[in-house]
């Protein structure tokens, strides 16, 4: 295997992970200064950029391989319900302008991987 696609494979489960660590804490263990009210966008476009991020990441790790269209539907999966996740967890606040934020994130991600998958496979 090429050791660049390697690198990106674990760049690609490193982020997954800290992704799941980074939304799943408690509000408390993650804020390391004092709490003040986020405008919309300061909020719901970090949610934009870590999803295209993840989801270009992702899908061109996998690009050539059979689990392409899975990691296709488990991302989607991913951006929609983790944000739901919030509802459960103290002092962390669930908003529709966050799943907004991650599917446009993961749609973007899509186009830029639907873009290169046809130069590739030309």
């Amino acid at each position: 295997m090429n050791i660049k696609i390697l690198f990106l494979k674990y760049l690609f489960y490193f982020s997954l992970i800290f992704l799941f660590v980074i939304y799943l804490l408690p509000g408390n263990l993650i804020e390391f200064n004092e709490v003040r009210e986020k405008t919309l966008l300061e909020g719901s476009i970090k949610h934009f950029y870590y999803f295209s991020y993840l989801t270009t990441i992702g899908l061109f790790v996998y690009i050539k391989e059979d689990k392409f269209y899975a990691l296709i539907l488990l991302l989607l999966f991913l951006s929609l319900t983790i944000e739901f996740l919030h509802l459960f967890i103290p002092l962390r606040e669930f908003s529709y302008y966050d799943v907004l934020a991650n599917v446009l994130g993961y749609l973007f991600g899509l186009l830029i991987i639907t873009f290169i998958k046809k130069y590739i496979t030309k």
